[in-house]
């Protein structure tokens, strides 16, 4: 089969297959739209084969996420049926590193966790004052108890919790 033949899934072969005539993204959200529209699936098709929810899937291509686990990387790769190192590449984490007090930035962290739990919606970033879009992710453990993470991401710089 040629290396940029689309097979009868629409699995994508190998990295190389995606049209290198389009811009397909330097960001993980780009990314992730463009290669679900290419595709020609809903945001809650990819949701459902990824087993994410719409709304994470929401998060990802607005920039709310800007980097995944290794797990939910496979997932969502195995969705868009294409090998996961074309999403990693484009991941980024936060810039705010704590090196140089590590004890003061665990506690800026949690702060901010508790804040987007107890129902703040707009922080402040604490890498660049910016306000952050913050929200409570919903889902459940291993044995189907309901679990709640804060979200939270700058408009501004590339902080993200």
């Amino acid at each position: 089969m040629d290396t940029n033949q689309k097979n009868s899934d629409n699995a994508i072969p190998i990295t190389n297959a995606l049209p290198r005539d389009r811009d397909w993204g330097s960001t993980l959200a780009r990314r992730l739209t463009f290669i679900r529209e290419w595709r020609g699936m809903s945001v809650g098709a990819v949701a459902r084969d990824s087993h994410f929810t719409v709304e994470r899937i929401n998060d990802i291509e607005t920039g709310m996420e800007t980097w995944l686990s290794s797990s939910d990387r496979q997932l969502l790769a195995l969705a868009l049926k294409v090998d996961a190192s074309i999403l990693q590449e484009v991941e980024t984490r936060a810039r705010l590193e704590p090196a140089a007090d590590p004890v003061r930035f665990e506690a800026i962290v949690a702060d901010i966790r508790d804040s987007i739990l107890s129902g703040l919606k707009e922080i402040e970033c604490p890498q660049c004052g910016q306000t952050m879009r913050c929200r409570v992710q919903e889902g459940l453990d291993m044995e189907g108890q309901p679990t709640y993470r804060a979200k939270a991401f700058c408009v501004k710089c590339p902080f993200v919790i």
